[in-house]
This record gives structure tokens, C-alpha cells and sequence, in this order.
């Protein structure tokens, strides 16, 4: 198995990332990594990270610290994704908790995220690593949260 780990996205690798994509039945699950790495340029509070298995690029994850509103405990996983020819040899349970370390060590006690309740891949990835549904947001996403982080 691969050594994984995390990395910044930077000038060289953020064509790759923007290109990564997971299996055609998951697209409506997750958000593009274009629209990701947009949405972490317009907030300061939030962490692109790629993820390589050895020295390729395999996927791509997005958290986000505290910001001025909310829980000042909390980091919230917006994307955790893996390509798709990465799938199903368990790198995205270590990649969880890998980011999950990186958030430890930036001060998380609590880490929220976010998945399609049709999602059961995430669900079950998500319950493994201790994650609990909390319920439906008003975008009729599953809440889940891991205390401690």
C-alpha cells in the first residue's frame, strides 16, 4: 500500500487537482474541486489540501477552521475526495485521518462535515471513523460530528 499524504495545493499541481475526478455515479455527490479550490480562495479560514499516494496525486480534501461566527471548537470537512481509479483500496480512510490529525494539531476538538444522505460510501466511511449524524440540514445535507476531533 502507498505511503499517503497531504499537501499543499500550489501553482504546480492545481491544473492536476482541478482535473481529479471520482466515478461517474458519485459526481452528484460532491461538489467539483474547481468550485472548491474557488470557494477556499475566497475564504481565508480555509485549508486546500491535495492527497498523493507515494508521488501521485490521488485526491483532493477542503476543511475549514473557526471562523468569527459559530462554534470556535469546530472544523468543519468540506470535501473529501479520491479519484476514481484511487478508490477501494482504503485511502480514504487514511486520508481521513490524516486531515483529521492536521485539524488536531491546528486546536479542532470537534469536527463537522457534510454528506448526500443518498451517499452510502461517505455514510459508512464516516460512521467507521466515528463520525454521528446529527440530522438533515436545510440543504438536505447529513450533518455528522466526531467528538473529540
Amino acid at each position: 500500500m502507498p505511503d499517503l499524504s497531504l499537501r499543499a495545493v500550489i501553482a504546480g499541481n492545481i491544473d492536476d487537482v482541478r482535473a481529479l475526478a471520482p466515478h461517474a455515479a458519485q459526481q452528484d455527490f460532491i461538489a467539483s474541486n474547481a468550485e472548491s479550490l474557488a470557494l477556499a480562495a475566497a475564504h481565508p479560514h480555509m485549508h486546500a489540501r491535495t492527497i498523493y499516494a507515494g508521488e501521485v496525486l490521488a485526491g483532493f480534501a477542503l476543511y475549514a477552521e473557526p471562523g468569527p461566527a459559530g462554534r470556535q471548537d469546530t472544523y468543519v470537512l468540506y470535501r473529501l475526495m479520491l479519484a476514481a481509479g484511487w478508490q477501494g483500496q482504503g485511502l480514504g480512510r487514511r486520508a481521513l485521518e490524516l486531515l483529521l490529525g492536521e485539524m488536531r494539531a491546528r486546536g479542532a476538538t470537534r469536527v463537522a462535515l457534510y454528506y448526500a444522505p443518498a451517499n452510502l460510501i461517505a455514510r459508512q466511511l464516516y460512521a467507521s471513523a466515528g463520525f454521528v449524524e446529527t440530522g438533515i440540514d436545510a440543504d438536505g445535507e447529513m450533518m455528522a460530528v466526531r467528538t473529540p476531533a
